[in-house]
């Protein structure tokens, strides 16, 4: 798992575990600590595999894009977590809901400014 300086994983995935609205997810009741987990871990790996984020963890130079970011994730999940078509849907609108959760919790931890 790539590093964020400053960013605690656990945190941020705890922060979302808390923060989404798992009503609009009733079918990942059972592995929202590890798809929180999982998201978090493949969001810094993107930051790094699109250079936001250098070797050290520290802001590189790259652009963000969400609409790779949303893919690089919706890989991961799938990747970690197999689902046909229909949950690829769903883990898009998990992503979807994850992504300002995870730029609110960067926002209160000091590691993101706007």
């Amino acid at each position: 798992m790539s590093v964020m300086l400053g960013l605690n994983p656990a945190g941020a995935a705890d922060y979302a575990l808390k923060h989404l609205e798992w009503k609009r997810f009733p079918e990942f009741r059972d592995h929202r600590q590890a798809l929180c987990d999982a998201l978090v871990a493949a969001q810094v790996d993107y930051l790094h595999a699109c250079g936001a984020l250098d070797d050290t963890g520290d802001t590189g130079e790259g652009e963000y894009d969400e609409d790779e970011a949303v893919e690089y994730l919706l890989d991961a999940l799938l990747r970690a977590f197999p689902l046909d078509d229909a949950g690829s849907v769903r883990y898009c609108a998990l992503i979807d809901a994850f992504l300002p959760l995870f730029d609110d919790y960067l926002l209160s931890a000091g590691l993101l400014s706007l």
